[in-house]
């Protein structure tokens, strides 16, 4: 017989309450409007069509024949991925428990797949970019190695530098982001050289923290980005240079299944893929962070 959430035994009433608080945990997508979408994607995937940088040539001939130059193409691919949450509440449960938990437990389950959300932009930006010819990865001019040391202004400059030089920062109309742990705000925190700014340092010892934009970058926190115990991988992109693909944004279904005593089912789903579009757009920043 099922007993409905495995675990709803803990929520079963001696004191009474009216409602159920959600433990620490990251409730909404950090990363969805951060980065290009392309919607009501058909199929598995789709291609994301890339037109390459030409090159005019200067004209030396009166009378010359019209020049004809093909137009550099590239395709990345977006490949969906389904996710999906589910659960059944027992009507016994809800009386012993004297409230209704169905409203929370969906906010739970989307609560999941936003995170899962983050999961699918994030490992993009490291991860291979699948294209006509085949799987691209991250060049190394990309990344920006840990050299024994957390978040530092350096490595924030050097970042900046590389956009720049790729033509991928705000010359040129791009959005820019970048990721930071707990471990890397109280690196920055603690680096004299960040802080010591009138402003960076009323800004910083106000909020206890560096989200907003500064440096040329809007600060997005996280912990789901890659971790191997001694080394975090932070990422800065540009808005354009990575794209999460929806094959059906996060819906939510409950209702009552008569081949379980008529208890009330939930379930959540989605189907979403991400891929790196222009791999001059997205610098991974390796930092040492303690476990």
């Amino acid at each position: 017989m099922h007993l409905m959430s495995q675990q709803i035994t803990e929520a079963f009433v001696q004191q009474f309450a009216d409602n159920f608080r959600h433990l620490a945990q990251q409730m909404t997508s950090r990363f969805e409007t951060r980065v290009s979408i392309e919607p009501n994607i058909v199929g598995m995937s789709k291609s994301v069509n890339r037109l390459g940088q030409r090159t005019a040539q200067r004209r030396t001939q009166r009378h010359a024949d019209t020049p004809i130059n093909d137009q550099p193409h590239s395709t990345r691919f977006v490949d969906l991925f389904d996710w999906d949450d589910g659960d059944m509440i027992d009507d016994q449960d809800k009386i012993r428990m004297l409230v209704d938990p169905t409203s929370d437990y969906v906010k739970a389950m989307v609560a999941a797949l936003n995170r899962a959300k983050d999961d699918v932009i994030i490992a993009s930006m490291g991860g291979s970019s699948r294209s006509t010819t085949g799987n691209v990865i991250l060049p190394v001019a990309q990344k920006i190695a840990v050299g024994g040391t957390g978040l530092t202004k350096a490595k924030i400059i050097q970042a900046r530098k590389i956009f720049r030089r790729n033509e991928a920062d705000n010359h040129n109309g791009e959005e820019l982001f970048i990721t930071y742990t707990a471990a890397a705000a109280a690196d920055i925190l603690a680096d004299a050289t960040l802080t010591s700014a009138d402003y960076m340092a009323g800004k910083f010892l106000q909020e206890g923290d560096v989200e907003g934009k500064w440096m040329g970058f809007t600060w997005i926190p996280s912990e789901r980005t890659p971790y191997d115990g001694a080394t975090r991988r932070l990422y800065a992109w540009a808005k354009s240079g990575v794209t999460l693909g929806k094959g059906a944004d996060i819906t939510t279904k409950v209702g009552e299944d008569p081949g379980k005593g008529f208890n009330v089912r939930i379930y959540a789903k989605q189907s979403i893929g991400a891929v790196r579009t222009e791999e001059e757009k997205v610098v991974e920043i390796a930092v040492t962070e303690a476990a």
